[in-house]
């Protein structure tokens, strides 16, 4: 039995129905119950649980042998992580598959992934972590720009970022989960070119037959933006942090792993763009 935590997320959405097709049993716990039916319809088994309360896990995590552990990028997400953490100890030793983030520790969001891995290390439990770096499909915030401006409003400026599709997070999740040997590892995440986003603007123009800029803006428009968005104090700081880190160069690297778990290479930019475009077209 595999749990998979954040169950209607980005990389959980892709997951569960790969596992499910691979004939392993799954269980999705949500917060939400009206989300429960769409899982319970792949055949999912589905738990309500609040990740934020220790006391209302117990079960889903009675009886799995895995979890794949997505917590929130508020400021609740590191106690969320701990207390799926203690609701499993005493119990059967699942294996955890831990979704961190890649990025600078001078962000509280990264720094809040480094605590969890370490105290997930000084568990006792068996334990793997993967590390992804910035998600191409973040891009699509921009979308409504490019459809009405032919623009990117981001503050990057000519930071290079190994960005990484969450088709591939999901494929390398999957093998994991379905494999052995990944105990005590940790896999940094990334696509196959660390690129700027003037080369995002580039092969989005491309994809979409007009042409993108990226325009560089300070950062208070981007925390300016996510205010307007409902967004809290804690987590809009965070993703400024973050932001000002790949700007810095933070995230400039490329890994083999996503090739290596695989088995196929790492997609890249180009292919997002030309997958998603119709994002970008404004249908």
């Amino acid at each position: 039995m595999i749990l998979v935590t954040g169950a209607t997320g980005n990389v959980a959405s892709l997951l569960i129905p790969a596992l499910l097709e691979d004939g392993q049993q799954v269980r999705a716990l949500i917060h939400d119950e009206s989300k429960a039916r769409s899982l319970s319809d792949l055949g999912a088994e589905v738990v309500v649980g609040d990740m934020e309360k220790a006391e209302t896990l117990k079960a889903a995590v009675a009886g799995v042998d895995k979890i794949y552990l997505i917590t929130s990028n508020g400021e609740a997400g590191a106690q969320q992580a701990r207390n799926v953490i203690k609701a499993v100890k005493g119990s059967e030793k699942p294996h955890i598959v831990r979704q961190s983030g890649y990025g600078t520790s001078k962000c509280r969001m990264i720094a809040q992934h480094e605590d969890i891995e370490r105290e997930l290390q000084d568990s006792g439990l068996p334990y793997t972590i993967v590390k992804p770096t910035f998600f191409m499909q973040n891009v699509m915030m921009s979308a409504q720009t490019v459809v009405s401006d032919g623009a990117m409003y981001m503050p990057l400026g000519d930071g290079r970022i190994g960005m990484v599709d969450v088709r591939d997070v999901a494929d390398v999740a999957f093998n994991v989960l379905t494999s052995e040997s990944h105990e005590g590892k940790t896999y940094v995440l990334t696509g196959p070119a660390a690129i700027s986003h003037h080369e995002v603007a580039g092969e989005l123009s491309k994809a979409i037959s007009k042409e993108v800029t990226y325009v560089d803006v300070p950062s208070q428009a981007m925390r300016d933006a996510l205010l307007g968005m409902g967004m809290p104090d804690w987590t809009i700081e965070a993703y400024v942090e973050l932001f000002e880190g790949f700007k810095e160069g933070y995230a400039d690297l490329t890994t083999p792993s996503v090739e290596q778990l695989t088995g196929h290479p790492a997609r890249s930019f180009e292919t997002f763009a030309r997958d998603f475009a119709d994002a970008f077209r404004g249908n």
